[in-house]
C-alpha cells in the first residue's frame, strides 16, 4: 500500500533537508515501495521523479526558497490540511509520513492516520536563532512544547541523526538518510578552479551550504584569518544559494574581502566544480541535532571533511573526518592545517568517507529503519545495515 509523505516546504531545492527527502523517496521507490509526496507548489528546478508528486495550490505565492518561518508559509501549511484529506480519500494510504514539524502539525490536524513524524532538525534548538535575542528563550520554550506534543500524538517518531533522536526522547528512533557515491567525470582541482574563475594555486577551503543562523558559518571566516598565518595564500570558497551579503560584509570587516569567494550552488555541475576545486571542506554547526547533508555530499565526492562535534550529529563517523571543538575557529584552522600539510591524512580521509557512506547510508539500511517505524515486518539486517548501537565520535583533530 502507498505511504503518503508530506513536506511543507519548497521542493526540490538545493538545501540539505530537501536533498535528504528526495534521497529517501528515491530509495523507497527504487526498492519497490509505493510512495507519494505532497509539498509546496514551487521548487528550484524541474525534477524527473520516480514517484508521484502532488502540490499545494500556489496561493499565497511564496517566492522565497530559504529556510525559516514566514506568514506566507503558515498560510500554505493551512492549505495542506485540505490537500492531505483530499489525497487520503483518493489514495487510501497505509500511513502518512510527515517530514519536519510543520508537516507533522498539519497532518495531525487532519485526523487522517496513522501519522508518523520524521524530524530533520530540532525546532527547540533552531527556531530561536531566527529571532532577536530577547525572544530566544520564549521561542525555545514554545518550540519545546510543540515538539513534545507532536511526539506524543504521532504513531511513531524518527530522526535523521542519533543526536536528534536523543533530543526527542526515548520513543524516537534513528532513520539513516540514504546517500550514495557521486558518479560522473572527475575534474582536476586546477581545471575546476579555472572554470570557477579562481586562482589555480594555493590552498582552497570550501563551505558548501546555506548561511542561516544555525549553521555557524561565521567561525569559518575567523578560522581563515588564523589559517593564513601559516598559509598566506589560503582562500575560502563559499558555495551557497543564500544571500551572500552578510558573509561578504563579515569578510570585508576582517580584512578578507579579496580572499573569500562566492559562487552559486545551483545544480550538480556547480556542486561538482566546488568540491573538485577545494582541498577540503569545513562543516560547522551552531545548533545541535540536525544532520548536515553537506557532510554526506563531501564524503560522496571523496573530499576531506573538517567538522565540529555538533556537525557529526552522533553518527559513527570513526575516522571519516577530522572532528574539532564546537564554536572554535582556532581548532578549525588547526585541523585545516593538518589536512593541507599531510597528503597521507588527506588520502585516508578521502577513502574513509566513502567507506563510511557505503557502510552506514545504504538504501537497504534506510528501508529497514523505515519499515520498523511503520510497524512492518522486515527481513534480518546485515551487520553493515544495522543502526549504530551507540553514538560515535569522529577522529579527533589534535
Amino acid at each position: 500500500m502507498t505511504v503518503l509523505h508530506v513536506a511543507c516546504l519548497p521542493f526540490p531545492t538545493y538545501q540539505g533537508t530537501q536533498a535528504a527527502l528526495g534521497s529517501m523517496l528515491r530509495a523507497s521507490s527504487e526498492l519497490g515501495r509505493p510512495v507519494h509526496l505532497l509539498t509546496y507548489a514551487r521548487g528550484a528546478y524541474e525534477l524527473e521523479a520516480s514517484y508521484p508528486i502532488d502540490r499545494v495550490p500556489d496561493f499565497p505565492r511564496v517566492h522565497s526558497l530559504r529556510s525559516g518561518p514566514s506568514l506566507g508559509k503558515l498560510a500554505l501549511d493551512a492549505r495542506c490540511i485540505g490537500e492531505i484529506r483530499r489525497l487520503s480519500a483518493r489514495l487510501k494510504p497505509e500511513a502518512v509520513v510527515a517530514h519536519h514539524i510543520e508537516a507533522a502539525l498539519v497532518a495531525l490536524a487532519t485526523n487522517v492516520g496513522p501519522v508518523y513524524y520524521v524530524a530533520h532538525t530540532s525546532l527547540e534548538r533552531e527556531l530561536p536563532m531566527y529571532f532577536p535575542r530577547l525572544l530566544e528563550s520564549p521561542m525555545a520554550a514554545t518550540a519545546r512544547q510543540v515538539e513534545a506534543r507532536v511526539c506524543r500524538l504521532a504513531a511513531g517518531v524518527a530522526a535523521v541523526s542519533p543526536s536528534l533522536s536523543m533530543l526527542l526522547g526515548k520513543t524516537a528512533t534513528y532513520l539513516p538518510v540514504p546517500w550514495r557515491r557521486s558518479i560522473g567525470a572527475v575534474m582536476t582541482a586546477r581545471d575546476a578552479r579555472k572554470t570557477l574563475g579562481l586562482p589555480t594555486t594555493g590552498p582552497l577551503c570550501l563551505y558548501a551550504g546555506n548561511l542561516d543562523p544555525y549553521q555557524g558559518w561565521e567561525d569559518l571566516i575567523d578560522a581563515l584569518v588564523i589559517l593564513r598565518d601559516r598559509h598566506p595564500s589560503a582562500r575560502l570558497l563559499i558555495a551557497t544559494e543564500s544571500d551572500p551579503v552578510p558573509a561578504r560584509l563579515r569578510a570585508v570587516r576582517t580584512g578578507l574581502g579579496t580572499v573569500v569567494d562566492f559562487r552559486r550552488l545551483a545544480g550538480e555541475r556547480a556542486r561538482r566544480l566546488a568540491h573538485a576545486a577545494a582541498d577540503f571542506t569545513w562543516v560547522p554547526r551552531r545548533a545541535v541535532g540536525g544532520l548536515p547533508i553537506k557532510m554526506l555530499d563531501a564524503f560522496s565526492r571523496g573530499l576531506p571533511v573538517v567538522a565540529t562535534e555538533r556537525a557529526t550529529a552522533g553518527l559513527p563517523i570513526d575516522a571519516a573526518c577530522l572532528c574539532v571543538r564546537n564554536d572554535d575557529p582556532r581548532a578549525l584552522a588547526k585541523a585545516a592545517h593538518r589536512v593541507l600539510i599531510n597528503q597521507a591524512l588527506t588520502d585516508q580521509l578521502r577513502s574513509a568517507g566513502l567507506v563510511y557512506l557505503d557502510q552506514h547510508h545504504r538504501a537497504a539500511g534506510f528501508d529497514a529503519a523505515m519499515q520498523r517505524l511503520l510497524g512492518r515486518p522486515s527481513k534480518r539486517l546485515s551487520a553493515r545495515d544495522a543502526p549504530p548501537r551507540s553514538i560515535g565520535l569522529a577522529h579527533p583533530a589534535r
